[in-house]
């Protein structure tokens, strides 16, 4: 898949980032870079030009690497790749085999994307200090396909952890999903940060996140999967919204919360727990169970946009409590949502009962 990008030269702090088209170098090649006067300028003022060969000249390895189970990324030239992409375009299509993905810390100008790829793990050297980020919307590729930071199709066994992944999309932007994982099952999000605004995580088939931070707004976690999320902030920023939009068939489970916080930037108020027409999804599922909210939630706590039949709808809540561990007044919840039994949240709690038999081991 190609992509357009918002800038295909930038400047982050004393880096150059020039985005190339997919694949333009190959194995075992010597590459100089000329920069004319005045394409590259500092806040002063001053230009960068480079106009030899010798001055800004480098090779690429001689081959891949033999090894394709466990690949690595770095900026510094330590690795064989120096792009998180690089090294999926590595892994052959289809594979089974465990392939460990190892990214040095920095900051990756990555659009990322695969499919039916198996088993891979991308793993970060510092959850803070390897990050992927970049700008990608609807705006500059059209489509949930083509929109997210990192995305992924078809795909099953992955695991992402101990990074950060940044759409920098800016408010009012359109949407724009930090990572979007689609079709991917038994995939398991550990110790890893989530940042965008609109439309944050778009995750279908079964996911299973924990120890995370997802931050955005409105709809910013969304998709037809079944989820779940243990001992994670969800964090609303710039904006109140509705944080969930789970699109899930009445056969599976959709978006479950367990043991999580959910906090908003200073002063917002007026968010929602979830949204769903449900003249059109009339069985989404969204569950809270021992989560602590802020008082950016509406007293309402859910929202109908449209519809009113909501015999199968499953707004499902249980044991919340504000930040000083009081429970909730929930008595003006949305009529239509439930507060679940002690023993019906005991089912909830349970990760092979929401993702369908599978018991995940982050």
């Amino acid at each position: 898949m190609t992509f357009n990008t918002a800038r295909p030269v930038s400047v982050d702090g004393n880096a150059v980032v020039v985005t190339l088209p997919s694949r333009p170098l190959r194995y075992g090649q010597t590459y100089y870079v000329t920069v004319e006067s005045g394409a590259i300028r500092s806040p002063t003022g001053a230009s960068f030009t480079v106009t030899d060969s010798a001055t800004w000249r480098f090779s690429t390895a001689a081959a891949a690497p033999n090894d394709r189970a466990n690949l690595a990324v770095a900026l510094d030239g330590s690795a064989p790749f120096c792009s998180v992409q690089g090294a999926l375009d590595a892994v052959p299509a289809n594979n089974s085999s465990p392939v460990t993905v190892t990214i040095g810390a920095g900051r990756y100008h990555d659009i990322v994307y695969f499919r039916s790829k198996n088993n891979v793990t991308l793993a970060g050297q510092d959850r803070n200090g390897t990050v992927i980020e970049g700008t990608n919307n609807d705006n500059l590729n059209p489509g949930t396909k083509a929109r997210a930071l990192v995305g992924v199709d078809a795909s099953s066994g992955l695991v992402v952890r101990n990074l950060t992944i940044h759409n920098l999309t800016p408010q009012g932007g359109s949407q724009a999903e930090a990572l979007r994982l689609e079709d991917c099952d038994k995939c398991i999000v550990q110790d890893a940060t989530i940042r965008s605004l609109q439309d944050t995580l778009l995750w279908s088939g079964r996911v299973y996140a924990t120890n995370c931070l997802v931050e955005g707004n409105v709809d910013f976690v969304w998709g037809t999967g079944a989820v779940y999320f243990t001992n994670c902030e969800i964090r609303t920023v710039g904006r109140s919204g509705p944080i969930v939009q789970a699109r899930n068939p009445a056969s599976t489970y959709g978006y479950v919360f367990v043991g999580c916080k959910l906090t908003s930037d200073p002063g917002l108020s007026g968010g929602v727990l979830a949204r769903i027409d449900v003249s059109v999804y009339p069985a989404s599922h969204v569950a809270y169970i021992d989560c602590e909210m802020t008082g950016e939630i509406t007293a309402a706590g859910w929202q109908l946009t449209a519809g009113s039949n909501t015999s199968m709808l499953r707004f499902w809540e249980h044991g919340s409590v504000d930040s000083a561990g009081r429970a909730i007044d929930v008595s003006h919840r949305l009529a239509g949502s439930k507060q679940l039994s002690d023993a019906e949240a005991a089912t909830m709690r349970d990760a092979t009962v929401v993702l369908g038999g599978w018991r995940p081991a982050p």
